[in-house]
């Protein structure tokens, strides 16, 4: 096993005027907090606490520089400081949240001052949703927080630590690709070729897709109801639920995914690039809400992050007509039934087949041919979006006074 550490990137999403306000505030007594255990000299924690103790800041910000300061002054050696050090705090400090039915998935909390946090929207660094995810879900450590302003734009990096295994040295030509299908009939289906390039233990999770469906329906009805009536607490408690016991499946499908992946020698999993599936999706108002909040960028982070954790490569491939063509000999089809594929070509052997698990097949192929892809996102927005209300959590107090760190700093 290794373990890794990695800052998580994350852009508070347009903060209004008083969150704004209150973060700025948080930022200057925090500087002055700093400045003065600075000058003082403090080169014990307790020296510091003496000090930071009389600021109006919450407990992990003052824990945050108890433990700062004494670095500073004793380990790096700071002659003087600039005007605009981040604001740290413990990592008991910060909390997130998804919702994943909403236009913007995360949600983080900053605390303000001793008794009062700030609940904001945050949008990932799309390449690190796997570690988010990770973290979100209790599989990560969460080390420290810090929080700066660049060009009136605010962001938080915090500190994430897992341990993975150590991966094989077989090469990417060797490993036996296994394409991963996401879809809203079959959750999630993964097939692999055998030695003699057929295709072999397809696995389709069509019962948890029902389940799942089911419970998305039930969500938009039930609170679309309660919200007309003006429910709007008990709407928002009803969804938490509703979601709670969606992520539980989700969690389920990808780690029995990883599993299948464990079975198979030297394996890669192949995912579709989720930035060209959001750019295809224009089905019309309905269909558009029901895929774009299906949970794609949920279930793949999942997956990425247990395959990490076991040691197995993700790949992601080039997802266009992966549904549509034969994985046979690769002639455009079509689908008389949501699972089953029809090939039109008289001379192709294969007639009908399975859709979900051609469509697994061809992506696996995908990887083969050479497509497997990293994709930039240019537009950092990689958010599942959703024709539901918006849900966030609200600013409330919060007891911040004796929290104790309980993972690592980062210098």
């Amino acid at each position: 096993m290794t373990e890794l550490t990695k800052t998580l990137e994350l852009k508070l999403v347009e903060p209004n005027a008083n969150k704004r306000r209150k973060l700025c505030e948080t930022r200057e007594v925090y500087q002055q907090a700093l400045h003065h255990a600075f000058d003082a000299g403090c080169t014990t924690q307790t020296e510091a606490n003496d000090i930071v103790v009389n600021y109006d800041l919450s407990g992990y910000a003052k824990n945050a520089l108890k433990k700062y300061v004494p670095q500073l002054t004793t380990t790096y050696n700071a002659g003087d400081l600039h005007d605009d050090h981040p604001v740290r705090f413990t990592n008991e400090g910060l909390r997130f949240d998804h919702k994943p039915e909403n236009a913007i998935e995360w949600y983080v909390k900053i605390p303000h001052h001793e008794d009062y946090h700030l609940w904001l929207p945050a949008q990932p660094n799309p390449d690190q949703r796997d570690w988010l995810e990770a973290l979100n879900a209790g599989d990560a450590t969460m080390g420290e927080g810090r929080l700066f302003e660049r060009d009136g734009t605010w962001y938080l990096h915090v500190t994430a630590t897992r341990d993975v295994e150590d991966g094989s040295e077989v090469s990417a030509e060797e490993r036996t690709p296994i394409g991963v299908d996401i879809g809203e009939a079959s959750l999630v289906t993964v097939c692999h070729r055998d030695g003699h390039g057929s295709p072999t233990d397809p696995e389709l999770w069509a019962d948890e897709g029902k389940t799942v469906r089911r419970l998305r329906k039930t969500y938009f009805t039930a609170t679309r109801r309660l919200q007309t009536r003006g429910s709007e607490r008990i709407s928002e408690s009803f969804g938490d639920d509703l979601w709670k016991r969606i992520d539980e499946v989700f969690h389920r499908v990808t780690r029995e995914v990883v599993e299948y992946a464990e079975s198979v020698e030297d394996p890669v999993l192949v995912l579709e690039d989720l930035t060209y599936i959001r750019e295809s999706m224009d089905y019309g108002e309905y269909m558009n809400r029901r895929l774009h909040g299906w949970g794609f960028a949920k279930l793949h982070a999942q997956i990425r992050y247990k395959a990490v954790e076991k040691g197995i490569p993700v790949e992601t491939v080039n997802p266009r007509n992966t549904s549509k063509e034969c994985h046979a000999c690769g002639e455009v089809g079509y689908r008389p039934k949501q699972a089953t594929f029809t090939c039109t070509n008289d001379a192709c052997w294969m007639g009908e087949y399975q859709a979900d698990v051609n469509g697994a097949v061809n992506i696996a192929d995908r990887y083969l041919s050479g497509e497997s892809c990293s994709r930039e996102h240019e537009n950092d927005d990689d958010s599942a979006e959703d024709g539901a209300c918006l849900a966030a959590p609200q600013d409330s107090q919060a007891d911040a006074t004796t929290q104790e760190t309980l993972g690592p700093y980062a210098s």
